[in-house]
């Protein structure tokens, strides 16, 4: 409970709304960097002994539970004999749409 003490007022020292946004948006924004990473890792030949495997594992170990729905349900689109996934588009879509419902 805040009380005014000697003419000045206290501030609440607690999760605000304003807290909350915060950490929602930063949340979002790492979510962008884990997905910015896969989409770079994935052009870049790593061997089963790479320094980078560590790192792709990760990125590849948070960023697929997001992706595997998605995918499951948007195949794949042929262009020019290769399979491209639009999964990470949509959910970069859909993080920009929910970082403007947020307003971060």
């Amino acid at each position: 409970m805040c009380r005014l003490r000697r003419g000045v007022a206290c501030r609440s020292a607690g999760f605000t709304k304003r807290n909350f946004v915060n950490l929602v948006c930063n949340l979002f924004a790492v979510a962008f960097v884990l997905l910015f990473a896969r989409v770079v890792l994935s052009w870049i030949p790593i061997a089963p002994g790479s320094p980078l495997t560590p790192v792709y594992s990760f990125v590849f170990a948070v960023t697929e539970p997001v992706l595997a729905p998605i995918r499951s349900a948007l195949p794949p689109l042929n262009v020019g004999g290769v399979g491209l996934d639009l999964s990470i588009f949509v959910v970069f879509i859909l993080l920009e749409l929910f970082k403007n419902v947020v307003h971060c």
